[in-house]
């Protein structure tokens, strides 16, 4: 009776261990973003003013399987200018985003309207609306 509570107790630890791992695999940010909307005040403000010399149409946002992400900044013509990468975690309502490419890391909370994924709270927020890039034709540089 002991060892098949002790294996009882063993898988369950070692299952609750596999599911914390693989979290963000099944979490509801996954996916491509459009950004459509944000506050005069924001988190991403510094991330985004870094194109200033490039007119800059639409921006993307990739959270890809195991917590990499992209920034992709596009122009006029559809063209991909510029790239940013790195590495996001959620944590109940909070999701970290670290860049690759710039000394920034933002901790912000997220939630949904709808079908609209907001980044941030009350008057400091960026919305974004799930995309598909292909659809777009975008080029990549």
């Amino acid at each position: 009776m002991k060892n098949l509570l002790f294996f009882i107790l063993f898988a369950a630890t070692i299952g609750n261990t596999f599911a914390k791992k693989n979290a963000n695999n099944n979490s509801p940010v996954l996916g491509t973003w459009k950004f459509t909307k944000k506050s005069a005040i924001n988190e991403f403000q510094q991330v985004q003013t870094i194109n200033k010399a490039e007119a800059i149409k639409d921006e993307y946002f990739i959270f890809l399987d195991k917590n990499k992400f992209q920034h992709l900044f596009v122009n006029e013509k559809g063209i991909v200018v510029k790239t940013l990468k790195g590495t996001w975690k959620t944590d109940n309502s909070n999701i970290k985003i670290e860049y690759n490419e710039l000394d920034y890391k933002l901790n912000v909370d997220y939630f949904f309207i709808g079908t609209d994924l907001v980044l941030g709270q009350n008057f400091s927020h960026v919305i974004f609306t799930k995309d598909n890039l292909n659809d777009q034709n975008v080029t990549m540089k």
